[in-house]
């Protein structure tokens, strides 16, 4: 596999750049330590990187272990920060390194879809941010995710998927994801490889390359 090519080895790489700049302002203590530690990730990652093996090999990789074993550490960590954005992006990006045993499971990948995560769920509550332009949606997708959308097709009681995606501030509000399509009769939680591939349009492709 071109590990170097990889959209998931490059949004790790996204991942560790993001969090060396969101912990500067992350209220945590022990600072220098965390960014040391980040620094250290990124240097295991630069291994991982030029490998070159396949997505099973490559989890067997004693830099790949690490990489998953410091993003769970750090993640618990950022948990007894104080909660703000700064704190909620830094828990996105940890998440994303710590969930990558996962994603290699899906073997060597073609899409940048393949390189995130799809989740499935029901719209439990809808409220309006603007008048007819925005609404903040809370979501059950056997936890809760809460997703801003700018279409009024995604209302309460209908069932939708969303491509799970870096956290954004809209006002007061915080968006986690961006919906994809109205689902009705796809099961609720994560989906699979190929229920990813039904749902990967241009538009997914493009706001997840706009991720790296």
């Amino acid at each position: 596999m071109d590990t170097a090519s990889d959209f998931r080895i490059k949004l790790a790489e996204k991942s560790l750049k993001e969090l060396e700049k969101l912990i500067q302002n992350v209220k945590i203590q022990k600072r220098k330590n965390v960014l040391s530690r980040i620094r250290a990730m990124g240097s295991l990652l630069q291994t991982v990187k030029y490998s070159y093996v396949s997505p099973e090999e490559l989890k067997q990789l004693e830099e790949f272990k690490n990489i998953v074993k410091e993003a769970t550490s750090l993640r618990e960590l950022i948990k007894s920060a104080e909660k703000d954005f700064n704190s909620i992006q830094a828990d996105y990006w940890l998440e994303y390194l710590e969930k990558l045993p996962e994603l290699m499971d899906r073997g060597e990948i073609d899409s940048p879809c393949l390189a995130v995560r799809f989740f499935a769920g029901e719209i439990v509550k809808r409220n309006e941010i603007e008048k007819g332009k925005l609404w903040f949606c809370i979501v059950d997708c056997g936890f809760r995710l809460e997703v801003v959308t700018n279409s009024h097709e995604f209302a309460p009681g209908k069932k939708a998927v969303i491509v799970y995606l870096p956290p954004r501030k809209f006002g007061e509000f915080v968006s986690r994801g961006m919906f994809v399509s109205i689902a009705d009769s796809i099961t609720k939680g994560e989906l699979s490889s190929e229920d990813i591939k039904k749902y990967c349009r241009g538009d997914v492709e493009a706001a997840i390359l706009n991720m790296v």
